[in-house]
């Protein structure tokens, strides 16, 4: 399986509804293996950063094929951002959760999905419904 727009489509369909039903206005990025950008959807009224932190949350979970949150065990926990600065490695990474890999039938990475405008909970959430529903 390879992520194409009609996965990505529906996942963003997926990820909308959830976000409604919580009463969140959030943007949804959805990327494939290698981080390049699949589809992009903000919602009305959503703010504008929310478009580049999703989409860097895609990003960072497709790339290192794990959560979002989970790329701090790289860093210095005892430094703000967990010692990570885009001089020390570029522009795309973030520890913020709210993104998620998005597996296949064989369990491969295939792509990442990320979700910004809710709590960091509520973020993961989000991105939890937009992949049962792939």
């Amino acid at each position: 399986m390879v992520m194409n727009l009609d996965i990505a489509k529906k996942m963003i369909k997926a990820a909308i509804k959830q976000a409604r039903g919580m009463n969140i206005l959030c943007s949804v990025a959805v990327v494939d293996n290698k981080g390049f950008l699949v589809a992009l959807y903000r919602m009305d009224e959503s703010l504008i950063p929310t478009v580049d932190i999703a989409r860097d949350k895609a990003w960072t979970a497709a790339v290192f094929r794990m959560p979002s949150s989970d790329i701090d065990k790289f860093g210095d926990p005892s430094k703000p951002g967990a010692g990570f600065s885009r001089q020390n490695w570029n522009d795309r990474l973030t520890t913020i959760p709210g993104g998620l890999p998005i597996r296949g039938d064989a369990g491969k990475v295939i792509g990442g999905i990320g979700v910004c405008g809710g709590t960091p909970e509520e973020d993961v959430s989000i991105c939890e419904a937009a992949i049962r529903s792939r």
